[in-house]
């Protein structure tokens, strides 16, 4: 990772304010989801894109279960039912 040179405080609520320049970079809007991940290193937030549990893809995406499958597999899979 990169510091992208701000310096952001944590409220008493604990929320900070992600400045203009990097939520436009990264596409980030109102109401967008944000997933976060630690390591022993520090903390990594990036804009939430649901992807195929099977595959990866990012297109056409369903939700079964709580689970989210692109429209590609869920036809490999029917596939596999009919056969």
């Amino acid at each position: 990772m990169k510091p992208a040179g701000f310096l952001c405080n944590i409220d008493n609520l604990g929320r900070i304010v992600i400045p203009a320049p990097v939520r436009k970079t990264y596409d980030l809007n109102k109401g967008d989801a944000v997933e976060i991940f630690t390591d022993e290193n520090g903390i990594m937030m990036k804009k939430y894109n649901p992807s195929c549990i099977f595959c990866g893809g990012v297109e056409n995406i369903s939700s079964y279960k709580g689970k989210n499958i692109c429209e590609n597999c869920i036809k490999k899979l029917s596939n596999l039912v009919d056969e």
